[in-house]
């Protein structure tokens, strides 16, 4: 909690219940519906959605006993509710009513499930992420002004607790993690980011719009390369000793942000490596998998791609599902294995025997993904899971199967884009078949190549009949109401269909034929 607290600062969090050094773990993250009847497990952060701190609700979600609740809510709290929550043993944190819950959740799922002790050569991410909140504060400290430390985005690394001064650029960047749009169109045309890419001393940026401080600057650059940049709130330039004191922080940091980028990248490479072998199955899959500590009864493969909106592949919100991906897995404590191949995010999770409950359980963890990457549309997050498998042998079957799924939620967006395949297996075996029948018969014409083209030269109508026919499982009736003709029309059609392509309706196996190739064709010519 402390560090939650940290990230948060304490003009937009108070505390009014629990330990005095915040030392108060958490292992996930839980947005309560206020229909739902309160459970949780002892270490869930729950976010009261919807609830009023003075309502019976307040007051059943402390009795509950999660670890952490958070209300937002401005003003004095009740004394019931500070009451309930001392006796229960919950941390009771209290936000603004006009803090947004997606922010809320972000940044405490963006925690480390553990902070490990800040070491000068940290070089994982979440030592990272620590070791800069200490450095800003830090900065800050020996400044005398409020610190955020950005990447080469305009995303949000690092911020100082110190709120003596803020203006709005400041707060909607922590909020937001990122550059409020608006400021950033005012950095642009102030020339800043030339200046970021061009010079290596702090520079000072006085501002003329109301309400927003002046700033001094300093890029954060590796080797000629920005990596990203420092932000003080001060009113005047900053002496020399100050500016001296920026520049060496800038310096410090840009080394380990280059470290951090350079272990990211040996990690990527690696998880990719670890991963192609876990997908071609086999004996690679299980030294592979065994390698990571993989265990378990069974394991299931989940496959997500991600697109625009206006279409075509998202790397960013694809990246944004592999992270979410490994946090869950992180908080749920299950050793699985994640990495983005190509236009995929591919993670293998182990799970229990029993099929049902492992489809529920990661179905669940995947839904949990797809919100946390895209709250505002989830629809551009596809996912394909494939059945449960007992052994990391059997993953490249698995493979087959997830990929497959995401082929058919591709073309019809069916089960709100989250599939196994048993769910969509009829489509699935389509398109197997589909593709044995493309390479079989390269090129060659059957029967209903036949019927269509009679029917553009003749102004006929044989293919559609035949379609009905064959879809109202044979019935006259049934098949001439759907084409709106006379049922002696319809039987003369199936007459002239056996007298020009020889076609017997009466034989069982000659349907099944048509019925698979009707299938087929649809799916191969893109209307299926």
């Amino acid at each position: 909690m402390r560090d939650l607290v940290t990230r948060l600062g304490p003009d937009l969090v108070t505390a009014p219940v629990g330990p005095a050094d915040l030392a108060v773990d958490f292992t996930s993250v839980v947005v309560h519906d206020p229909l739902d009847v309160p459970a949780f497990d002892p270490g869930d952060l729950v976010l009261a959605v919807g609830v009023h701190e003075a309502s019976p609700q307040a007051l059943r979600l402390a009795a509950a006993r999660p670890a952490v609740l958070v209300l937002r809510h401005d003003g004095p709290l009740g004394q019931a509710l500070l009451a309930e929550a001392l006796s229960a043993g919950v941390c009771l944190l209290v936000v603004p009513a006009g803090c947004g819950w997606s922010h809320l959740h972000t940044i405490a799922t963006s925690l480390p499930v553990r902070m490990p002790p800040v070491r000068a050569d940290s070089l994982s991410g979440s030592e990272l992420v620590s070791d800069l909140f200490v450095v800003a504060n830090a900065l800050a400290d020996a400044l005398g002004a409020p610190v955020t430390i950005e990447d080469n985005q305009s995303r949000l690394l690092a911020y100082s607790a110190l709120h003596d001064v803020a203006d709005v650029a400041r707060s909607g960047t922590i909020l937001g993690h990122r550059v409020p749009d608006a400021f950033l169109r005012q950095v642009r045309r102030l020339g800043v980011v030339k200046r970021l890419l061009t010079e290596t001393e702090p520079f000072f940026l006085l501002s003329t719009t109301p309400g927003i401080c002046s700033r001094t600057v300093v890029a954060l650059r590796a080797h000629d390369e920005l990596l990203g940049s420092i932000w003080a709130v001060t009113d005047t330039p900053l002496d020399e000793p100050r500016t001296a004191a920026l520049a060496e922080a800038a310096r410090n940091i840009a080394i380990r942000l280059a470290h951090h980028r350079l272990t990211t990248d040996l990690q990527h490479q690696q998880r990719t490596a670890t991963m192609g072998l876990l997908l071609r199955g086999g004996s690679a899959a299980v030294e592979a998998g065994h390698r990571l500590g993989m265990t378990g009864p069974g394991y299931r493969l989940a496959a997500i791609t991600a697109v625009r909106a206006g279409g075509g592949r998202d790397d960013r919100l694809l990246d944004q599902c592999a992270t979410a991906l490994v946090r869950r897995l992180s908080l749920a404590r299950t050793v699985g294995a994640t990495a983005r191949i190509a236009d995929t995010v591919y993670g293998v999770v182990p799970g229990p025997a029993d099929p049902a409950r492992s489809l529920r359980e990661l179905r669940a963890v995947l839904l949990a993904v797809r919100t946390a990457a895209r709250p505002d549309s989830p629809e551009l997050v596809t996912i394909g899971m494939s059945g449960p498998v007992t052994t990391l042998a059997e993953l490249g079957e698995a493979r087959e199967e997830a990929d497959r799924v995401l082929q058919v939620l591709a073309r019809d967006r069916s089960h709100e884009g989250c599939a196994e395949v048993g769910e969509v297996g009829l489509a699935v075996s389509v398109l197997r078949l589909a593709d044995l029948e493309s390479a079989r018969r390269a090129g060659q014409r059957n029967v209903l190549d036949d019927i269509d083209d009679h029917d553009a030269a003749h102004a006929a109508d044989y293919g559609r009949t035949l379609r009905v026919y064959l879809a109202s499982f044979g019935d006259p009736t049934a098949a001439s109401k759907a084409l709106n003709v006379h049922t002696n029309t319809l039987r003369y059609r199936l007459r002239r269909l056996h007298e020009i392509f020889g076609l017997d309706l009466t034989d069982a196996d000659t349907r099944f034929a048509l019925m698979v190739d009707i299938r087929l064709k649809a799916h191969l010519s893109g209307r299926g």
